[in-house]
């Protein structure tokens, strides 16, 4: 059952914008829509399932509109891939700084960059200049305003930004700016936040929540989702809270907070401050939902921590849960801030012990099964885990359509056992017969059931996959 207090959020969501006194603008930009809609026609951008969202009208409205260019010569340019994010997101929100000039030429209004040595929009201005005219563009974006602002109106009302805000300020301080900030949005980004200083205003590029995007009524958002939803602006936001701080105890954190014993290449941990504060503007988000969503709290904390884990910051778990029980245990009026040199002291103690789990081998890997589908699986961890009574796997087959199964593995149905101090894992189980089945371990918003070792440390998250093949003669 929903908690009156939820209840009360969707009220406010259907019915109040947020307070006055707060300073925060949400936009919509012409050139930001521009840029994304450019990447959203590249093969890449068709391709990868998570980079741009596909499914809305607004989605195929776009490809039937600008599919007949996709030929120009600037798509083959800005094709990116995942591996070069860097240049996909630079591309992105670059543009947010040209504006239109009065005979519709992109111009540069202020000096800044997104990646520090990149500048592929500007590199690229004359094919972009080229394609707005010859797609009709500015038509297209002018024709949809009203749909970018409806979605600004269902934002602003759904994301309890005063909340956020009075969370952070009691947390960390009034560090905030108090003139302006600002949220940029897009119907296409659906994946890669983004936070940054354009013209000293704090800025989050930000993705927006699934039912936002897909304009799921009030009523049939879950708790769970909604309390899901806020994570993508609370992270960004919190930066303006969290780096301030931070920056305060540089070197405490510097001889305490090894990015490098932390971080298996995220990309943050050559920045001496970087990977610490990411590690603690997501624990500080699970604190958010703890005050606010108690019921369901550790599972859509336990989700976005396996997702940070999946990143490079493999700790996460370990480290939000060590901030909270230092928060349930603190003094009264001590906040987040005051808890800094407690919480890296325990950093300091922890990290040479630092170590992600995996599967360190088992027979059922790129085995081929002949004899029987119900196949007995040994799995060796690089360390021992905790022996937990019941685990969650999601099973798939290789085939059409994919389906993807979350079971649930016990002693009575599938001989679950452990055995040499939890570094081995045995159970049973039945799998389909005539493909390739793969069975993995801690697959966030799948598995409800973490593996993770005795040291508080997630088994690799969405990587944890035993493939075997069946093909047992039918009779």
């Amino acid at each position: 059952m929903k908690t009156a207090k939820f209840l009360l959020l969707f009220l406010l969501w259907s019915t109040a914008v947020y307070a006055q006194d707060i300073p925060v603008k949400i936009e919509s930009s012409e050139t930001y829509e521009l840029a994304n809609v450019i990447l959203a026609i590249t093969p890449y951008g068709k391709a990868d399932p998570w980079e741009v969202y596909k499914k809305s009208p607004y989605y195929q409205e776009l490809l039937n509109h600008f599919d007949r260019h996709a030929a120009h010569p600037l798509i083959a340019k800005v094709n990116y891939s995942r591996e070069e994010w860097d240049k996909y997101l630079s591309f992105r929100t670059d543009s947010y700084v040209f504006d239109f000039d009065e005979n519709g030429m992109l111009k540069r209004r202020i000096s800044f960059s997104t990646q520090q040595g990149l500048n592929p929009f500007e590199e690229n201005i004359e094919l972009i200049n080229d394609f707005v005219k010859v797609s009709g563009f500015r038509e297209f974006y002018s024709k949809h305003k009203s749909y970018y602002d409806s979605l600004i109106v269902a934002y602003q009302k759904s994301q309890m930004l005063p909340e956020m805000i009075s969370f952070l300020q009691r947390e960390f301080g009034s560090e905030w700016v108090k003139a302006d900030y600002a949220i940029v949005i897009s119907p296409l980004v659906y994946r890669m936040n983004c936070h940054r200083q354009v013209s000293g205003v704090p800025t989050d590029f930000i993705t927006l929540p699934e039912y936002v995007l897909n304009q799921t009524a009030s009523k049939d958002v879950s708790e769970e989702q909604f309390a899901s939803g806020l994570h993508m602006l609370f992270t960004e936001m919190d930066h303006g809270f969290v780096n301030p701080v931070t920056a305060k105890h540089s070197k405490k954190v510097i001889s305490s907070f090894n990015s490098k014993k932390w971080d298996t290449g995220s990309g943050y941990e050559e920045q001496e401050l970087a990977t610490f504060n990411e590690y603690m503007t997501w624990a500080a988000y699970d604190l958010f939902l703890y005050e606010h969503f108690p019921q369901v709290a550790q599972q859509v904390s336990q989700d976005w921590a396996m997702q940070n884990e999946s990143r490079g910051f493999f700790a996460s778990s370990l480290f939000n849960a060590k901030l909270k029980e230092l928060y349930d245990k603190r003094k009264k009026k001590q906040t987040i801030h005051d808890l800094y040199p407690a919480m890296l002291k325990w950093c300091r103690q922890t990290q040479d012990k630092l170590i992600q789990p995996i599967i360190a081998s088992s027979p059922q890997q790129n085995q081929e099964v002949t004899d029987n589908a119900r196949v007995k699986y040994e799995i060796v961890f690089s360390e021992p885990m905790v022996e937990l009574d019941s685990v969650d796997v999601i099973q798939v087959a290789e085939k059409q359509p994919i389906e993807r199964n979350r079971l649930v593995l016990t002693k009575e149905d599938n001989s679950l056992a452990w055995s040499d101090g939890g570094r081995k894992l045995h159970f049973e189980l039945d799998l389909e017969n005539g493909y390739r089945n793969h069975v993995g371990f801690n697959v966030p918003w799948v598995t409800k059931i973490a593996v993770k070792s005795k040291k508080g440390v997630n088994l690799m998250p969405y990587k944890s996959i035993i493939i075997t093949n069946v093909q047992v003669a039918q009779n």
